[in-house]
């Protein structure tokens, strides 16, 4: 599946291009100290070199083709700063036509309203381009900002999958939200294969 650059009012979100390095490398190893268990925690320069960038850039490509995930970084428009991650992974094709949700963002960039622009912009790309019938985001119970985004974006509690999502050593329990096109205002363009 060809992948694409989305637009919004404020962000560019796109997958990364070989002229990223310098500002890839200044998000990972420069990031502010956390604020709290879900925060991301700077990396040791040592893990992002060049090669290691490179291995990223041609995994992102080869897993869109391969139609298993669709990982994009986030620019601000206005100053090229990359300021978080997004994704959509593959669950299932076939009759399900699932995908499961995913956003990273620096703290330095929270509460300006950009995770709502990113969740709203990831979405449509889901429904409309990959043809999903359902997104799902798998939230750490404890995770309280991202249950108020997806809440805030309107997708649907569903419950607590139990020893869903392997995590620092274990299986950790995910409280789920889910969305379907119609719940957006897409046609239900999914199509079962």
């Amino acid at each position: 599946m060809k992948r694409r650059i989305l637009v919004t009012k404020r962000l560019v979100i796109r997958p990364l291009r070989k002229s990223d390095y310098k500002v890839w490398w200044d998000h990972y190893v420069n990031a502010p100290k956390p604020k709290g268990k879900f925060d991301m925690k700077p990396v040791d320069p040592k893990k992002c070199s060049k090669q290691i960038f490179e291995k990223y850039r041609k995994r992102h490509s080869r897993d869109a083709k391969k139609d298993i995930a669709y990982i994009y970084c986030i620019f601000e428009k206005q100053t090229g700063t990359l300021i978080g991650v997004a994704d959509i992974f593959i669950i299932c094709r076939s009759q399900y036509q699932m995908g499961n949700l995913g956003y990273k963002i620096l703290n330095c960039h929270w509460g300006k309203g950009f995770g709502q622009e990113i969740a709203r912009a990831t979405i449509e790309f889901g429904f409309k381009h990959l043809k999903l019938n359902r997104l799902e985001a798998s939230i750490d119970r404890g995770n309280k900002r991202s249950v108020k985004l997806v809440k805030a974006i309107g997708m649907r509690p569903e419950g607590i999958k139990k020893r869903y999502w392997f995590q620092n050593g274990r299986f950790d329990d995910q409280i789920t939200y889910s969305a379907n096109p119609e719940d957006y205002g897409y046609k239900n363009v999914s199509r079962g294969q």
